[in-house]
């Protein structure tokens, strides 16, 4: 496994990037956020093109990332008013968007210094450790991350364990483009999300609480059809979840074993609405809803889940 500097942050620290192959995949892993920074896939002639938007170097992905292939967490998505209660404890966290709100735990994972372990193959595994407290959640997080190229699909592999009960969600936000990077915006390429629910979102993106059928509205997608407008909507309990460009053939199929994927289109990128996002995840603002999905990891336990990004 081909392994190089990719720079150096102002502290004077190394960020490597790593370099994947199994001869139908080449992915680039930065230990910067545990970011996918690039991911090579055929088209239907059989030429390369890479599908997910990056930076040019580490001085832009620090100064202008809105989380570009990179994980998100400790819990992604939005939590409302920028706190939540558990065991009776009310815990504040660190608000970084209009709300209140604590959106992807502050951003500490997709800005943080991973520690690589290259496994030898198309597999490496990214380590991080998140203090007790950390942007106020409570416990000492450790956390791992594995990408394998396995076949013709990336396989992101999540493991977690707290050292106090606490909450989690983990997500990767690669922002894809199967036209490949540069051919201009994701609309007009073709997305199935067999959802029969989203979640409808208040004035600060913020879910209500309402779990609403997508019967009659811009959120049906149990029919595939283009991207055509803004999205930056959670799916609930999705089956099938696949994206596809009608020009250069490339087909993404994402498996999950998470209750959710949200989808992005990119409204924050440089160049707008070039990448979506289909963030597998738990349910925004679960720690303040008890009707959602539990997102409680309590102390000692193992929170594991994986999800495959399947090309063809």
């Amino acid at each position: 496994m081909l392994q190089e500097l990719y720079g150096t942050m102002p502290d004077g620290c190394a960020v490597d990037a790593y370099y994947l192959d199994n001869g139908q995949l080449k992915a680039k892993i930065l230990t910067w956020g545990a970011a996918l920074d690039e991911l090579w896939v055929p088209d239907k002639a059989g030429n390369t093109a890479n599908v997910v938007v990056s930076h040019p170097n580490l001085e832009h992905r620090m100064t202008h990332s809105h989380c570009q292939g990179e994980i998100a967490g400790r819990f992604c998505n939005r939590i409302k008013g920028a706190k939540f209660t558990l065991g009776g404890e009310e815990f504040n966290l660190t608000a970084n968007q209009a709300g209140p709100t604590c959106l992807h735990g502050a951003n500490e994972f997709n800005r943080a210094l991973w520690i690589a372990e290259p496994l030898g193959g198309a597999a490496i595994a990214l380590y991080y450790t998140s203090p007790a407290g950390s942007n106020g959640f409570p416990g000492e997080l450790k956390v791992r991350v594995q990408y394998t190229l396995e076949g013709s699909a990336v396989v992101v592999d999540y493991e977690a364990t707290s050292d106090a009960d606490t909450v989690i969600n983990l997500t990767n936000h690669a922002y894809f483009n199967l036209g490949g990077v540069g051919s201009g915006t994701i609309f007009g390429q073709m997305l199935h999300i067999d959802a029969p629910h989203y979640l409808p979102l208040d004035e600060y993106l913020v879910p209500t609480g309402e779990i609403r059928a997508v019967d009659g509205t811009d959120f049906d997608f149990r029919q595939p059809r283009p991207i055509r407008q803004i999205y930056d909507c959670n799916f609930c309990n999705p089956g099938t979840i696949e994206a596809w460009d009608t020009v250069t053939g490339r087909h993404l199929a994402v498996e999950t074993d998470l209750p959710a994927v949200q989808l992005y289109t990119g409204e924050c990128l440089d160049e707008q609405f070039t990448g979506f996002c289909l963030e597998t995840q738990l349910w925004p603002d679960g720690p303040n809803q008890p009707a959602f999905p539990s997102c409680v990891l309590l102390a000692g336990d193992v929170w594991k889940s994986t999800t495959r990004f399947i090309f063809s």
